[in-house]
């Protein structure tokens, strides 16, 4: 079954199923007058298809046409992922909803609620597609990654699902949006620097930095977002950015050839002023990156349980120059035997003849085995007051 019949399919069962298509537009839709917040996630209500559909306890059932002995399910499947996908700070829901016609076909949709008014309210739904294998959801700054099984186009649909597919989402004003990239693209985060001779991109888990190539048609983008982000701070401060795009060859002449390579960005998805490398394990309130600091400082944020170890774990601040000029230990403020995030905070006290200069705030991971693949950390830059 090709890819323009599994659509057709698609589109034809929801117009026997009752769901209004003509009206569908991107976005969202408003919600129904009079519904609330829900009090969880599997009481939402949500849009397929711009649709509203009222879940209760994570189940919508509904006569596939009047009077017909067949009935339209739709499912929240498993359980809910909790993270932050816009700029406040409440933990939204990420689901996946499974939509039954009475036919063969079981269709997958991943589907948001945002944490508003003292609940949460669902937005639209993004389809995934038809009898895949169970999708997988991860979060990291805003930035929502799905994995799940799929057939290619060719296969019949009775075929089990062996192709890898990722893709990428995130919250803006208008809902859910997928991010399209092209097949030689990726979507990478990291640290971005701009300034008067740099122009760089620090990839999260790698050493060497990009140089951002001037001939993006999304350069002059990043470059005033990144000037607005480290307005009041000291010139090249950097700024956690996710960019979509492809890494090529350096320049040979210019700042650009002192890079081992380059990267030509197709979009600035996101800049996240309070995100980091390691935030599906640690999130940090305060300081965020790049903050001027003085002493003594405190520290302030969540960790998933493993990064404790008696409740603990290290907190280290290092100058310019790579020297440790002081150690401390961030302490959970709740039971930290869990996988679940639990809020964190410690204070920290340094010389303060350090004015002016740049330093390094790294919150380790306890490691008590002392084994090396069990290590963690997450660095921050900071600014000495």
């Amino acid at each position: 079954m090709n890819s323009l019949f599994k659509f057709r399919f698609f589109i034809a069962s929801l117009l026997l199923f009752g769901l209004n298509l003509s009206c569908a537009q991107p976005g969202n839709s408003p919600l129904p007058q009079g519904v609330p917040p829900a009090d969880t996630p599997a009481n939402g209500v949500y849009f397929i298809e711009n649709d509203p559909v009222q879940l209760e306890n994570g189940l919508a059932e509904m006569e596939a046409a009047p009077g017909s002995a067949s009935k339209i399910r739709i499912v929240l499947l498993g359980e809910a992922l909790y993270s932050y996908l816009n700029d406040d700070t409440e933990k939204d829901a990420v689901i996946f909803l499974t939509y039954q016609g009475g036919g063969s076909g079981t269709f997958f949709y991943l589907a948001v609620a945002l944490h508003e008014n003292g609940g949460f309210k669902g937005k639209n739904s993004i389809w995934l597609g038809d009898r895949i294998g169970l999708p997988i959801a991860r979060v990291q700054n805003g930035l929502i990654t799905v994995k799940y099984l799929d057939r290619s186009y060719d296969e019949p649909m009775a075929t089990a699902p062996s192709l890898e597919q990722t893709r990428y989402f995130i919250v803006d004003d208008s809902g859910l949006q997928e991010i399209i990239t092209a097949a030689d693209e990726a979507v990478i985060q990291g640290w971005l620097t701009i300034g008067h001779e740099v122009r760089s991109f620090l990839p999260c888990n790698k050493t060497d930095e990009l140089w951002l190539t001037g001939n993006s048609p999304a350069l002059d983008t990043i470059i005033s977002a990144h000037g607005k982000s480290i307005a009041g701070l000291p010139p090249y401060t950097p700024v956690f950015a996710i960019l979509s795009g492809s890494r090529i060859a350096s320049p040979e002449a210019g700042f650009g050839a002192d890079y081992k390579e380059s990267f030509s960005p197709s979009r600035l998805i996101r800049i996240w002023p309070q995100g980091n490398c390691r935030g599906d394990f640690i999130l940090l309130d305060s300081p965020l990156p790049g903050a001027a600091i003085s002493s003594p400082l405190k520290i302030q944020g969540q960790a998933r349980g493993t990064w404790f170890f008696e409740g603990d774990f290290p907190v280290i601040l290092f100058n310019s120059q790579a020297e440790k000029i002081a150690e401390s230990y961030a302490t959970a403020k709740g039971e930290w035997m869990t996988e679940n995030f639990v809020e964190f905070e410690g204070i920290i006290s340094f010389e303060s003849s350090l004015s002016g200069q740049q330093g390094t705030l790294i919150l380790k991971k306890d490691n008590p085995t002392g084994l090396a693949q069990f290590d963690d950390e997450l660095k921050i830059p900071v600014h000495f007051k």
